[in-house]
Parts: structure tokens; sequence; C-alpha cells
């Protein structure tokens, strides 16, 4: 996806530690407002790009709280790609096999990645495994301006 002037870039890293997901969410949820999203597609891009992060956390941190899981997060009119980055050994998305909730919990984040983004790729790299997922806008209802920064009282 190539986007365009106006496009707005947040790159974020926390502690490998899963208290820091709902913060993370609420950010999301603001550049997915500015953007102009619907209510359903704003729920879906948190959904999807928090199980990316959740997954980053539980798989991809081999030294636990030590590492780091970085998030890219652009948008503009057309989009909202995301970009999470671990420092895992990283996986073959496309031999995993899903568990069903009957098996055991866990085993369903990919496919609901894929079914809340528009699309998802895995990627290694030098440092770890990149997850990078594209939510396209369909339900514009034109760019509004949000301010992600707290008012100071």
């Amino acid at each position: 996806m190539s986007l365009h002037r106006g496009a707005t870039e947040v790159c974020i890293s926390i502690d490998s530690r899963p208290e820091y997901l709902p913060r993370l969410r609420t950010v999301i949820g603001c550049l997915a407002e500015n953007m102009g999203m619907s209510t359903q597609e704003m729920q879906d891009t948190k959904l999807a790009i928090t199980e990316a992060c959740a997954n980053a956390i539980r798989h991809g941190s081999p030294d636990g709280e030590q590492n780091a899981v970085v998030i890219k997060l652009v948008t503009s009119s057309r989009g909202f790609v995301a970009e999470v980055t671990d420092q895992g050994a990283g996986f073959d998305a496309d031999t995993l096999v899903p568990n069903t909730i009957l098996e055991k919990p866990g085993g369903l984040g990919i496919p609901l990645m894929r079914a809340m983004a528009d699309r998802v790729e895995f990627l290694r790299n030098a440092k770890g495994m990149t997850v990078r997922l594209l939510k396209k806008v369909k339900g514009s209802v034109g760019r509004r301006r949000i301010s992600l920064r707290r008012e100071r009282r």
C-alpha cells in the first residue's frame, strides 16, 4: 500500500509485557478515529494489531520482559498499516494449524488477524519477526483532527 502526503506515523517500543496492550489499543483507536474509520473498522483494526502484539509478547520474546516489541503505525486517508516486530526466532505462518477451542486455548491469533485485516504478512528479519497488517478505510466519514496528547490542567 502506498501512503501519500498527510500520512501519520507513530513508532512505539514497549517492554514485552501484556499490561501495555490496553494503552496501545487506546493509541490505535485514536489514530483510527482520526482517519475516519467506522466503528466496526476501528474494532477490527484494534483487535488485529493487539493480537499481533500479544503474540509477539507471548511467542516472540525469548527473554521475556527483557525483550522489546516495536510497533510502527502508519495511517493515511486510504488505510492503516501496522508493523509489529519482536525478537523471536520466527515461524512459518503457512504451516501453522490453528487449535480448536476444545483442544486447548490459543492458536487462533493468526486466523483472527487474517479475518480482521485486509492483508497480513509475516516477515523474518535479522532481529526477529515482523507482522505487517493492512486495514483499508472503507467507511470513511472524513479525516478528523484529534490530538493524541492529554490536556494538562
